[in-house]
Formats: structure tokens, sequence, C-alpha cells
């Protein structure tokens, strides 16, 4: 125990330290700092004693960091979404987050069975590899400052929605590997998505405003405390019924958004969550992406690689184009859109990893698959940034410190 607590605060140490020396070129080219620790985690592998700190994913200490890091962002991204603005978006919303999957899915299949694989497997590993990253893209879009734009609805909504499929994605494997017990029962969500709707509604509407009027005027510390309970208690029922920390998160960010409004303390509490998400907990869980990302699997399987890297980008940028026209954006907001869709690295690796586990996949396909999240993890971000910095004058004007389009 006090060996793994050694190595832990050894690495992290290392990848802050080093993540703050990042930050000076990642500056001067406008370029997230968020990038920097997932630098640092590619960097940590090329190290001689690299499987010392890649161990250190398999540990629950470890993950506990990386999943608050995961719950403190979208947190942080969920107190500033204008969610009226998203629902006022309406039909573009629903094409994309279908045409997302769709096309996507669709083009993978066609390669996967090209390459002689089964109809379901092929199907089950296309969807996977269909589905965003939201919880990479989110806080890059937040960091940048456009979060609230019509193109960052464009890429997280899509996400959101791809988080349901990413659930039954992982029940198809389970069944076809015959993995009774890993299968999601469809009631237990739904009760579970009804009680969270309960206890949201509570705190939105009875819980945290009678508390607040008990105490007059809350100061900082004792907002943030509530914030806390509240977001860690929604995050923890969302995860007992298999829901994902995304919903709870985002959730508890629009709850509080709504909540301190009445008290004008939005801005100073977000303040110390941006502090929290984006100079300790954050930098942990893209530490871990970029500690995770098998640089190895790249070389490997490079024929379906390509396919899959052409079907995913075919697929994202076709349905960016189909929803902007749509909106009437520009050519310059729909590369936008395309390219966030395109990050990979997300939920959906569970299912493809249970097929590869139970033999039903070759390490062949696997390894295309990581090698296709590997190459757009590593691409994606950076990319995205340095479009959005280079475009920012055409595509979002400043209005009293809020990105709009």
């Amino acid at each position: 125990m006090e060996s793994f607590i050694v190595t832990l605060m050894i690495a992290l140490a290392g990848m802050f330290f080093a993540s703050y020396l990042l930050h000076f070129p990642l500056d001067r080219y406008r370029m997230p700092t968020l990038l920097a620790p997932l630098l640092v985690g590619f960097l940590f592998q090329l190290l001689p004693n690299a499987p010392v700190f890649t161990g250190l994913l398999d540990t629950e200490g470890f993950s506990l960091l990386s999943t608050l890091g995961i719950v403190f962002l979208l947190l942080t991204v969920g107190s500033q979404l204008d969610l009226k603005g998203i629902l006022g978006l309406g039909r573009p919303i629903l094409v994309i987050s279908v045409l997302n999957m769709g096309l996507s899915t669709v083009f993978g299949y066609v390669v996967l069975t090209w390459f002689g694989y089964p109809p379901l497997v092929s199907l089950v590993v296309s969807t996977a590899l269909a589905t965003v990253a939201e919880t990479t893209i989110a806080p890059i879009l937040d960091e940048l400052g456009v979060i609230t734009s019509k193109e960052a609805s464009l890429i997280l909504c899509p996400g959101v929605v791809d988080d349901v499929a990413e659930v039954i994605l992982a029940s198809v494997a389970s069944v076809v590997v015959g993995a009774g017990s890993a299968t999601v029962d469809p009631v237990f969500m739904l009760v579970g998505f009804v009680f969270f709707l309960v206890v949201a509604l509570a705190l939105n509407r009875i819980i945290l405003p009678r508390l607040a009027k008990f105490e007059g005027s809350p100061r900082d510390p004792h907002l943030l405390l509530l914030l806390l309970s509240s977001t860690l208690a929604l995050v923890a029922i969302t995860q007992s019924f298999r829901l994902g920390v995304l919903l709870g998160s985002i959730v508890a960010g629009l709850i509080f958004q709504r909540f301190l409004s009445g008290f004008g303390a939005e801005k100073r509490i977000l303040t110390i969550l941006r502090a929290l998400s984006y100079g300790f907990l954050g930098p942990i869980f893209f530490f871990g992406i970029g500690l995770g990302t098998g640089l190895g699997s790249i070389a490997a399987s490079i024929s379906l690689t390509s396919l899959l890297l052409v079907a995913n980008f075919a697929g994202k940028f076709l349905s960016a184009f189909i929803a902007g026209r749509l909106m009437g954006l520009s050519l310059k907001s729909i590369i936008v859109v395309g390219l966030g869709l395109s990050a990979k690295f997300s939920m959906g690796i569970i299912p493809v990893q249970i097929f590869f586990s139970a033999g039903v996949i070759d390490e062949f396909v696997f390894s295309s698959f990581i090698a296709v999240s590997a190459i757009t993890t590593i691409l994606v971000p950076f990319s995205l940034a340095y479009i959005i910095n280079r475009w920012r004058g055409e595509l979002f004007a400043v209005q009293d410190g809020c990105i709009t389009v």
C-alpha cells in the first residue's frame, strides 16, 4: 500500500510539473492547457520504467481520481450550458444525433464485413466506433471559451445521446458472449432514471431553495459544500443504475447554474470549479487517457485501421454537413463540428473489450479499434483547438464576456 502511494505521488508530481512546463508553448499557440497532461501521458510511456506508471491505471486509487476528474470537468461544463439555447436548436440536434451514429455505423459496418467479420460483430464494433468522446472534447471547448456556441451544442448533444447507445451495446455484447450477469436490465435502468429525476427535481425545487432560505446569504464555502454533496449524490445514483457519470454531472451543473444565479455567485463559484477541474482533477483524467493509449497499436493492422479512420471521419463530417446546412452554418463551422464529433475513446470501448476478452473478435480488429481511438485522441484535440483559434474572428463574436454565434 505504501509503495503504491509513493508511486502515485511521484507520477502525479511529475505529471503536474511537466504539464506546468508545457503550458508555456501551449499558451504561445493558444492551445488548451488540458492538452499538456494528455501529452505527458504519452511521454510517460517512453520512460524506461513505464510499466510502473501504466500499472497505476488498473488501481482503484487512480481510477477514483480519474472518475472525479470526469465528474468535475462535466460539472463545470454543465454549469455554463445554455439549456434554452440548446433546446431551441430543435430539429438540427435530432438530425445530427441520428446521423452521427447512423452514417459512421453504416460506413464502419461495410468495412468490417468486407474484411470477413460476422454481421452482428461488425454492427456492434462499428456502432461502438461511432460514439463521441464528449468527456474529452467538452472541457477543451470550455477552455477555448466556445462552450455556449451552436457548434459546441452540435458536438456535445450527440455525445449525450450516444451514451444510451453505449449502454445498450455493452448489454448486446454481454448477451452475445453469454455473460448474462453483465447484462443491464432495461427495467432496472428505467427505474434508476425515474429515481434520478425525482431526486434532481427535489434538489432543484425544494431542498436547495429551502436550505438557502434558512441560511439567508450562504458564503462561498457553504455553497461549494452544497454543490459537491449534490453532485456526488446524483452521480452515485446514475452510476448505481448504469446511467454513467455524464448525466449526473451535467444535470448537477444545470441545477446549480439556476441556484447560484439567485445569489449572484455564479462567477465566484465557477472560478473555484475551474481551478479544481483544470488545475487538479481534470489533468489526472487526461493524463490517464494519454497513459492508457497504446502507442504500439497504431502500427498494427494498418489496412483496417486506415479504412476505419476514413469511415469515422466520413460519417462525422457528412452528418455535420447535413445538420449544419439545416442551420445555415458556414463551411468552417461545419468543419469544427465534424472534427469535434470525430474524437474517440468513449465508453464505446467496453463492448469491444468484452468481445475481445471472450475471443469473439481477434487481435487484428481489436488493435485497429484501439489504433483509431488513439489516433483521433492525439489528432482531434490539437486540430480542433488550432482551427478554433485560427477562425475565431470569423466564427465567434465576444459580447459581454460570452461567446456567441
